[in-house]
């Protein structure tokens, strides 16, 4: 069979002997530990939720690619890569001719030096930003801001997708930056305008504080989301509730965050927030004069109709194969 035009590369490739190995020892599993389930492996190993996205978003238009191939001699000539260990495998492919065009980000690193300065490899022709502000980190990486081209990732808007049933008289609230004392500021606020608060706790590069079935839930009950968080690249906790159609109102203070003990000015914490799934807040005695106001015309807020329109997974991958397309097709000529 030929080739696919691309390939999406989130494990590496094993080798031939890994190849035997792993299947002797399956095939010897049955035997060695009758009854015993298999252990559970991820379907989209790396960054969980851009990898479902990307590949889930892929097979819904029909793209011509494939993903973790298990043989190099499946693998596409161009590659997309955003997990460090395929990133590093793929490098050394290109070096030795195997690939010729390079995609990585938006989640190898946030910083042009981190993880051993992964995003710096001349081998990367292309790299992928969450959003715009993203290349703010590469000021003193001039050479990799000219390779950056900002797409979101997508939602899955079947599984992230109210029930219809009446809403009860609650706002989530997503704590991901800020003090506890903060926090109850917040929620006290929220009491204020004649809701009862619904806390979520969560923290940057942490995913593990509560279940999505938890989120969801609170979401198909609630009128609002407040959302506080010091950034966001994307903000896809905030895409989702969109998708619930629950417009946010968004704390966006821009200015000094922090990514594993180091410091930077952000640049946005609602990067695709729109009139139609929002409002933004910068000081606490903002809150409370955007929160009545957005419960004041409910109407005035569409989050699910926009996301249906704008990023939901067909529609952000559709993007992101294009913009491959396009780069492989400019170094080409």
């Amino acid at each position: 069979m030929p080739r696919p035009f691309l390939t999406v590369l989130t494990a590496p490739v094993p080798s031939a002997a890994r190849r035997v190995y792993q299947d002797v020892r399956r095939a010897m599993r049955p035997i060695v530990k009758p009854g015993a389930p298999l252990p559970k492996v991820s379907r989209y190993p790396g960054h969980y939720a851009l990898v479902r996205s990307v590949v889930e978003g892929l097979e819904a238009i029909g793209a011509d690619f494939n993903y973790n191939p298990r043989r190099l001699s499946d693998v596409a000539r161009i590659v997309y890569a955003p997990e460090n260990a395929s990133l590093r495998q793929a490098a050394a492919l290109k070096r030795a001719g195997r690939i010729d065009y390079l995609v990585a980000g938006p989640v190898n690193a946030l910083f042009a030096d981190e993880d051993d300065s992964i995003l710096m490899m001349p081998e990367i022709d292309l790299n992928i930003v969450a959003c715009e502000w993203m290349k703010d980190f590469y000021t003193d990486a001039p050479a990799l801001m000219r390779k950056s081209v900002s797409c979101p990732c997508g939602v899955d808007a079947e599984v992230w997708k109210p029930s219809g049933r009446r809403r009860g008289n609650t706002a989530v609230v997503y704590w991901k930056s800020g003090d506890e004392a903060f926090c109850d500021a917040v929620e006290g606020v929220v009491r204020a305008c004649g809701l009862e608060p619904r806390r979520l706790q969560s923290r940057h590069g942490e995913h593990a504080h509560f279940t999505p079935d938890e989120f969801r839930r609170l979401l198909d009950d609630a009128r609002v989301g407040v959302f506080l968080s010091s950034f966001e690249t994307q903000g896809l906790a905030l895409l989702e509730a969109w998708a619930m159609d629950v417009p946010t109102i968004a704390w966006d203070p821009r200015g000094q965050a922090m990514w594993r003990g180091r410091g930077f000015q952000s640049g946005s914490s609602a990067p695709y927030l729109t009139a139609d799934t929002g409002r933004l807040w910068r000081a606490l005695d903002e809150l409370e004069p955007v929160l009545r106001g957005a419960l004041a015309g409910p109407g005035a807020f569409h989050p699910r109709e926009w996301v249906l329109a704008h990023m939901t997974d067909a529609i952000c991958s559709a993007a992101l194969l294009e913009i491959i397309r396009e780069g492989a097709a400019a170094r080409r000529s």
